[in-house]
C-alpha cells in the first residue's frame, strides 16, 4: 500500500507542476490583509476598507467581534469597530482562517465537508485551550494550525475521486497515508509560516518525540486530535493505555483542560462557521 502511495504521490507532483491538478488558492482578501498588517503605516481604516471588499468574510468578523469571548465592549456593527476592537494580530489571525474555511467549501467532496469543518472547527478550539497553558505558545496560532492541520485531504480528496478503479477503501487508506504530505505542498502553496506547515506534515506521527520537555504546536495538535477522537474506539484506540509524549508535553496527563475557556472559544468557531 506505501509503495502505491508513493507512486500515487509522484503522480500528484507531476500533475500540479503541469497544472492538471491545481491546488486551491486563498481569496484575495486574506493575503492583501496578511501584506497590510506587515507593513507598519497600516492604519485601521485602510485594513478595514480591505475586508470589506468580501462580504462574507467581513460580515462573519463582525459576527466573531461580537461573539461573548471576543467582545471587547459595546457590540460592533462596523468592520472598522471590529478591527479596532480585535487588533490587528486577531484580525489576520481570524481573517486567515475564515479564508480558509471559505475556501474549504469548494471541495468537490461536499457531502464529507461538513463533518471535515466540524471536527477540524472542535480540533482549533482544543488547541486554543491547551496553548493557552504555555507561555512559549501563540493560541491563535494554535488555533489555525488545529483548523488547518488535515487542510491536504481536500486537494487530496479530489484528486482520489478520480481514480475511478479504486475503491472506497482504498481512497480512504490512501488519503490517510499522503495528505500530510499534499497538506505541506498547500500549506508552501499559500506561505504559510513553517510551524505550520511542519504540523501539516507531522500531526499523524503520534509517538513523535522531539527531545524537548516544552510542546510545540504539533505537540499541540496531535493532543486535541486524541481529545477530539478519544482512544476507546476508531482509529485511535491502539494508544489506548500508552504514555503519549505529545500529551505529556502539554500537561493533559488527566485530560483536563479549562472547560469554560473551551466552550466559550467554540462560540467564536460557531460564529465563524455561521452554525
Amino acid at each position: 500500500m506505501r509503495e502505491r502511495a508513493q507512486v500515487l504521490l509522484k503522480v500528484i507532483e507531476s500533475d500540479i507542476k503541469s497544472n492538471r491538478l491545481i491546488l486551491p488558492s486563498l481569496p484575495e482578501v486574506a493575503i492583501t490583509v496578511r501584506n497590510l498588517i506587515a507593513d507598519p503605516n497600516c492604519s485601521t481604516n485602510c485594513l478595514a476598507r480591505e475586508i470589506v471588499k468580501d462580504a462574507t468574510i467581513a460580515a462573519r468578523l463582525i459576527k466573531v467581534a461580537n461573539s461573548s469571548f471576543m467582545r471587547r465592549g459595546r457590540p460592533v456593527s462596523s468592520v472598522k469597530q471590529a478591527v479596532a476592537s480585535l487588533g490587528f494580530d486577531l484580525v489576520r489571525s481570524l481573517v486567515t482562517q475564515l479564508a480558509i474555511l471559505q475556501t474549504m467549501r469548494t471541495s468537490k467532496d461536499q457531502r464529507r465537508l461538513q463533518g471535515f469543518v466540524a471536527s477540524g472547527m472542535h480540533i482549533s478550539t482544543l488547541c486554543y485551550s491547551i496553548a493557552r497553558n504555555h507561555q512559549h505558545l501563540d493560541p491563535e496560532l494554535a488555533s489555525l494550525a488545529g483548523l488547518l492541520h488535515d487542510i491536504g485531504k481536500l486537494p487530496l480528496r479530489d484528486f482520489l475521486l478520480g481514480q475511478e478503479q479504486m475503491s472506497k477503501i482504498e481512497r480512504l487508506q490512501f488519503e490517510l497515508i499522503l495528505h500530510p504530505l499534499v497538506g505541506t505542498m498547500l500549506l508552501r502553496h499559500w506561505q504559510m509560516t513553517e510551524e505550520l506547515v511542519q504540523v501539516a506534515r507531522w500531526h499523524e506521527t503520534v509517538m513523535r518525540e522531539t527531545g524537548k520537555d516544552e510542546p510545540d504546536y504539533v505537540d499541540v495538535t496531535i493532543a486535541a486530535n486524541l481529545l477530539h477522537y478519544g482512544t476507546s474506539r476508531g482509529r485511535y484506540v491502539k494508544y489506548a493505555n500508552i504514555s503519549i509524549p505529545a500529551i505529556a508535553k502539554c500537561g493533559l496527563s488527566g485530560n483536563q483542560l479549562n472547560q469554560e475557556v473551551t466552550a466559550q472559544r467554540m462560540l467564536v468557531s460557531q460564529a465563524m462557521t455561521g452554525a
